[in-house]
């Protein structure tokens, strides 16, 4: 199997690690807080979605079983919906603004910077999906391995992003309905 419950369990960590950082981090003037948690809340639960859809559609396509250049095609398709989701959620972060919170600056930047360093990696990986040999089993594992631990290493990213302390995006977090999915 080229992606799985692996993926599926880094992908659901980063979203709720994120969440706890925008719910644990503390800026400056800018967006209120229940404001800048529910536009990042709601960018992230979007971006979860679409990367488990992603997955789930390559787990259907048959991409395990298939012939290698279907294979191959299943998995550009999945790495390149990453690449997107990424990239919408980076976007969406960036315009969620700055919370009128302590520090506040420097927590949606972290938030932000993280997004754009996964994108970065994934948009690698997307090139090394598309540079997969398909002319022999032996080839293609090679080639799908670097992808996946590509994959793995751009979502890194996000979980490995530092929350800081602002006791009022926590609160905020707490009582935003987009905030406690992502968490539950």
């Amino acid at each position: 199997m080229i992606a799985g419950r692996s993926t599926r369990a880094r992908v659901a960590t980063a979203a709720a690690l994120a969440a706890l950082l925008i719910a644990a981090c503390g800026g400056s003037s800018g967006v209120k807080p229940s404001a800048y948690v529910r536009s990042v809340c709601q960018s992230l639960g979007n971006w979860r979605n679409t990367i488990q859809s992603a997955g789930i559609a390559l787990q259907s396509s048959g991409a395990a079983t298939a012939a290698r250049s279907v294979a191959k095609q299943d998995y550009q398709r999945f790495v390149n919906s990453l690449v997107i989701a990424t990239g919408r959620a980076t976007r969406d972060l960036k315009a969620a603004g700055t919370p009128a919170v302590r520090d506040g600056q420097q927590i949606a930047q972290r938030l932000t910077s993280a997004f754009e360093r996964a994108t970065q990696g994934l948009t690698r990986a997307s090139a090394q999906a598309k540079a997969i040999q398909t002319d022999s089993a032996s080839h293609f594992q090679v080639g799908a391995a670097a992808v996946t631990a590509q994959i793995r290493s751009a979502l890194e990213q996000i979980a490995r992003a530092s929350p800081g302390e602002s006791q009022e995006l926590r609160s905020a977090a707490a009582k935003e309905p987009s905030c406690v999915t992502l968490a539950g």
